[in-house]
């Protein structure tokens, strides 16, 4: 959270003093909402009530495979919500994600306003590089639900490297490397003077810190299992004590070589004695556990790259952004990789919110900041057979525009229908269902005879919007963009066998091999394209 004052960006502290704020909403045992630190605060104790780790949820269909692989990480409850979206039940309501990004909005919004003794009600808000139409959208309302007037969205990655350049007249390429609590992305930029622009980007909205904690979680409680002879009983607070010692011995092993995991009082034996977890980590084990997924951001940065043709030696700068990024692992990884040091000048946690602030604060003025950004993952249509017909492909430079002909197929219809994937795949199954264009209110003529024009159109932040005409009369003709359809239907309407591939997209990582750890959740679940398509070979 950020502002520009005296024409100097600056990050405003939380109302406990805290220059980072948490994305955590939770009610405690006396009903009381409670947001971000004050949330966070009493998680281990409440885990049922508490939420977090929302940014890999908001604007995603319940059904979505991302969607059913947190609810079996997460201790709280995700739900469907009356849209088919994925929701949220703790204190015995129903919340959207929309809901809960908007109450940490106005939590930011009412801290900016006691900080600058003036109302807020503008914002620059940024999201991950990787997030697809929906969740931009979902962002967006979430704005809104907080009271604020949404300027701009922006790609994290765009807004680090604006904190960078900003004002130094430089022309340089560089890489931005993002790893968060929750996702990773990485971006190519050009940058000239006061313009910036974005010709590649990648990513993985399902790798980020947390999964760096739960490699060390699993070996925590392998450990604990080996002392002990049993696991730790399933319970949700137990594992939340043990996934926050995790998370602290993580972050302490950035800059020590050894840390020791401590959770006291953890359970009782079969003796009915309390027992506690104690594991002495060292460095070496931590990045033993973790490489891989180190090596998964080092592969996109590479994809990235090659998908404009270039190399290591291509890049001018690499800025590490994200608090995963300390991890001196990363470091030595990026400089393997890379053939360079990465650069130092940009504050891991604040670059983004300062970039943003600085663009928010641009738009007002005459020399204002020029941001040109690209398509993350590619937008196409449905075929008959699960094809799908690229319309957007990849790094498609922002803002952009495409009209498709579509012709009837059947005498007396009436209506085009069109399904609408996000991805990168040219199988419709291995893309993110972004929704179905109706386009409705057609003559009723031989087939063929009607020829519809539909407009595909993204904004400079990387939303979609459709609009149709009728060739023959020039309407625009009434159409929606739905997300209802059930994996049977779109079946029918792709002309789908029973068993499909299914989705490559975001998916948790595989852990370390290890005997089985008895997790505190269900047995695992298939998503929309899992139960479309078969499961994952």
């Amino acid at each position: 959270m950020a502002v520009v004052r005296g024409g100097k960006p600056e990050v405003l502290a939380s109302r406990q003093g805290y220059r980072t704020l948490p994305s955590v909403v939770a009610y405690d045992a006396q009903g009381r909402l409670l947001v971000a630190h004050a949330a966070k605060a009493q998680m281990v104790v409440n885990p049922r009530n508490t939420v977090y780790g929302s940014k890999r949820l908001v604007g995603r269909p319940f059904a979505s495979p991302t969607v059913q692989a947190c609810r079996d990480r997460f201790h709280y409850e995700i739900v469907p919500g009356p849209d088919g979206a994925a929701a949220v039940r703790f204190a015995g309501r129903d919340f959207s994600l929309q809901q809960i990004a908007a109450l940490i909005l106005k939590e930011m919004r009412e801290t900016a306003a006691q900080a600058l003794g003036a109302p807020v009600e503008h914002a620059v808000i940024t999201v991950p590089a990787y997030y697809n139409d929906h969740q931009r959208n979902a962002v967006r309302e979430a704005g809104r639900l907080a009271g604020l007037a949404v300027d701009r969205i922006v790609n994290e990655p765009t807004a680090a490297a604006l904190a960078f350049g900003f004002g130094k007249g430089l022309d340089k390429r560089v890489l931005v490397y993002d790893l968060g609590g929750g996702t990773f992305d990485a971006s190519v930029l050009e940058i000239q003077g006061e313009v910036y622009e974005v010709i590649s980007t990648g990513g993985d909205t399902f790798l980020g810190g947390v999964d760096f904690d739960a490699q060390l979680l699993d070996h925590l409680v392998w450990r604990f299992m080996e002392e002990h002879g049993f696991a730790p009983p399933e319970d949700r607070v137990v594992w939340q004590r043990i996934r926050d010692a995790a998370e602290e011995t993580k972050v302490a092993l950035s800059t020590r070589e050894v840390a020791v995991a401590q959770v006291p009082y953890l359970c009782k034996d079969r003796d009915g004695k309390d027992v506690g977890l104690e594991v002495k980590v060292t460095r070496e084990e931590l990045e033993a556990l973790t490489e891989r997924l180190v090596d998964r951001t080092i592969e996109v940065c590479r994809e990235v790259l090659a998908a404009k043709g270039l190399g290591p030696g291509d890049v001018d700068e690499v800025l590490l952004v994200g608090g995963q990024s300390r991890m001196p692992l990363v470091w030595r990884k990026i400089q393997e990789a890379l053939g360079r040091e990465p650069n130092r000048s940009v504050h891991p946690d604040e670059a983004v919110a300062l970039g943003a602030a600085l663009l928010a604060d641009s738009a007002h003025r005459i020399d204002s900041v020029v941001l040109i950004d690209a398509l993350a993952m590619g937008i196409g249509v449905g075929l008959p057979g699960g094809r799908m017909a690229p319309v957007f492909p990849r790094n498609t430079r922002l803002p952009a525009r495409k009209a498709h002909e579509h012709a009837t197929t059947r005498d007396g219809q009436t209506e085009l229908e069109l399904q609408v994937f996000q991805g990168d795949s040219d199988k419709a199954s291995e893309c993110e269902y972004l929704g179905t264009v109706r386009v409705e209110g057609l003559p009723a003529r031989p087939r063929g005879e009607v020829r519809v024009a539909v407009e595909f159109a993204l904004g400079a932040e990387g939303i979609l919007t459709v609009t149709a005409r009728d060739l023959a009369t020039g309407q625009v003709t009434a159409m929606q963009l739905a997300t209802l359809d059930t994996p049977e239907s779109l079946r029918q309407k792709l002309q789908l066998p029973e068993a499909q591939t299914a989705p490559r997209g975001a998916r948790p990582l595989e852990r370390a091999p290890r005997p089985p750890v008895p997790p505190p959740s269900a047995a695992p679940r298939q998503g929309l394209f899992g139960r479309m398509f078969g499961p994952r070979k």
